[in-house]
């Protein structure tokens, strides 16, 4: 066991922030187990010095800085608590929004190229990221304020949908903006929000039972089956027309009734 201890000059130069960072690492882990050196050093640190730095510890702690997202809900009135539940959510994040938007632009620029494969991949694709924005929305593994949330006074099936209503959101606006911005504003450039709207309903359904992940890889892998089963021989926007888009108003239908039905299985 060292016998080391500070003296009265160290303490002093401690004190008044004069040690270079190795030495001053050194101190401070000694004096979490000394103290014969603690009580050496209280009398050099002045009370008002020490309240400001807890003040501030405890600030950084207990009222973290928002993120951007957080900060935009506020903006337009969302509630200060609901913010906070939903800023913290993977999803909305600029890592993710970013990533999604790099996904579009690809998606975008290829429908220049070759004007029906690219249209399709575009359309084929959007409805897809709201499907995985939800799927890491929520849940044990993928969400890293699963256990902030359980404590929220929100029952999980409301703050599931409400972070699922945020995702869906900020991923379909993202879509439409840039289906806009780049593929001018033919109607099939919104032709993915119903397809968007019943994918995504239907893996909160499959979510009441299974992991959102799975279930979101799932539902994503199935869609990018079908469309390659019904475009092998020939890109068609058939899938998008008014028969596919009465069938995705249908699916939303169905699965907002099962999701009311099984709201006590996410609790």
């Amino acid at each position: 066991m060292s016998t080391w201890h500070m003296d009265d000059g160290l303490a002093v130069r401690y004190a008044d922030g004069e040690l270079n960072p190795t030495l001053a690492a050194s101190v401070e882990a000694h004096l979490l187990a000394c103290d014969q050196c603690r009580s050496l050093l209280a009398p050099r640190v002045p009370r008002s010095r020490l309240d400001r730095v807890w003040a501030e510890v405890a600030d950084a702690v207990d009222t973290p800085a928002p993120g951007p997202f957080e900060r935009l809900l506020r903006a337009i009135g969302v509630h200060d608590h609901t913010a906070r539940l939903l800023g913290a959510t993977h999803s909305l994040r600029l890592p993710w929004i970013a990533a999604s938007t790099v996904a579009l632009l690809f998606a975008a620029l290829a429908s220049g190229e070759t004007t029906r494969w690219g249209l399709l991949s575009y359309l084929t694709l959007a409805p897809i990221l709201p499907v995985a924005g939800v799927a890491v929305a929520f849940g044990r593994d993928g969400d890293p304020a699963h256990e902030i949330g359980l404590a929220a006074p929100y029952s999980m099936f409301r703050l599931m949908l409400m972070r699922a209503a945020a995702v869906l959101t900020s991923s379909s606006a993202l879509a439409l903006v840039m289906g806009l911005g780049l593929l001018g504003d033919d109607w099939t450039v919104a032709a993915w929000l119903l397809p968007s709207l019943a994918l995504t309903s239907l893996t909160l359904v499959l979510s009441s039972r299974f992991d959102p992940r799975h279930c979101g890889a799932a539902v994503a892998a199935t869609w990018l089956l079908v469309v390659v089963a019904t475009n092998l021989r020939e890109p068609s926007l058939a899938m998008f027309g008014g028969a596919g888009q009465a069938g995705y108003l249908a699916i939303t239908f169905v699965s907002g009734v099962l999701l009311i039905a099984r709201r006590r299985e996410f609790s």
